[in-house]
């Protein structure tokens, strides 16, 4: 398995970090057997150049599934302390999440979900089709 690179920007409270793992690490089968949940984790693993962060379209895009589907998802792994919103924006009246990242500041917590997503759940190979659905089945109810 190959190691994943986190491209990080600010010092890390190991004891914080570690803490996290602790409290979480009893549900990581909930969190990493989810199609949806690993898939997110696999794209912003894989979008260092954006410091792992997305915007929602791309997600419904990529995964082929609804804004109200990802959102929900991504609350649980928000929940989870695995991402994080990176930018809220405008739309009229309302605020909206535009831009969802991982939540560096636990580092090590996204490496192990990581870990067990892949060596548990979902090959490389599964994952790569996971974030890469046909983008028209996304309207289809």
């Amino acid at each position: 398995m190959n190691k994943i690179a986190l491209r990080l920007m600010e010092p890390i409270d190991e004891r914080n970090d570690v803490d996290i793992i602790t409290r979480f690490m009893p549900e990581i089968g909930d969190i990493c057997s989810n199609q949806t949940r690993a898939g997110i984790l696999h794209l912003m693993i894989n979008t260092p150049q954006t410091m792992h962060s997305l915007k929602v379209e791309e997600i419904c895009f990529k995964l082929g599934i609804r804004q109200s589907v990802a959102i929900h998802h991504l609350e649980k792994l928000e929940d989870w302390k695995l991402v994080e919103v990176k930018k809220f924006q405008e739309y009229g009246t309302k605020t909206r999440r535009s831009i969802w990242g991982l939540n560096l500041k636990h580092p090590h917590w996204i490496s192990e979900c990581y870990k067990s997503v892949r060596a548990h759940f979902f090959s490389e190979k599964e994952l790569a089709q996971i974030t890469n659905i046909d983008k028209s089945l996304r309207f289809c109810s």
